[in-house]
């Protein structure tokens, strides 16, 4: 007599029955599917309370963001210019040479906090602002950053009684972004 046969049916009834003898349940896909959404549907709440919360983040650090940032809107030719949206006079008007807009050095780093000093020995201006040093000469195509050197486009040069540098170069160097519109010649710096 064989029993392979026998035990094997015997082995595959057993199996059937042991999450009966457990007593669980057979998971049908309906079953599995509606005992899945029971369980993430708590989740997925906090999910979107989350997803809110973030959003709400969001929207705060941009208004906190614009009361914190300076925007300076310089054009160039011009003697006026404006931070945040007060009008400034300027003592020397911005002027495009070799390609690179020029403005004064004062105006532009005191609009952002920075300490701008003068030595006429050297004829060399350090601004100065949240631990960069920059330091210019006139005529001289060479900067120091933080005590290394930098190649300018654009030398520095007095007009007006005034330092004119480059603006990209400075408004880089204090943090800030630049954007250019060549119809009006109008920069609009903001850090």
């Amino acid at each position: 007599m064989n029993r392979s046969p026998a035990i094997a049916v015997f082995l595959a009834l057993l199996l059937l029955a042991m999450p009966l003898l457990a007593q669980e349940q057979l998971m049908t896909k309906r079953y599995f599917d509606n005992w899945l959404i029971t369980a993430t549907a708590p989740l997925e709440e906090r999910i979107k309370a989350l997803q809110e919360t973030f959003a709400r983040m969001q929207r705060e650090a941009k208004e906190l963001r614009s009361l914190l940032m300076t925007e300076i809107r310089i054009a160039v030719g011009q003697l006026s210019a404006s931070v945040d949206g007060r009008a400034v006079s300027l003592d020397a008007a911005p002027a495009i040479v070799g390609g690179r807009t020029m403005v004064p050095l004062r105006f532009v780093g005191e609009a952002f906090g920075a300490l701008v000093s003068w030595e006429e020995k050297t004829r060399r201006v350090v601004c100065s602002l949240d631990g960069t040093r920059i330091e210019l000469q006139i005529d001289n195509k060479t900067a120091l950053v933080n005590g290394k050197s930098v190649a300018l486009d654009a030398a520095p040069f007095i007009s007006g009684g005034r330092t004119m540098v480059p603006l990209r170069f400075m408004s880089e160097q204090m943090g800030a972004s630049v954007e250019w519109d060549p119809e009006s010649k109008t920069a609009l710096v903001f850090r």
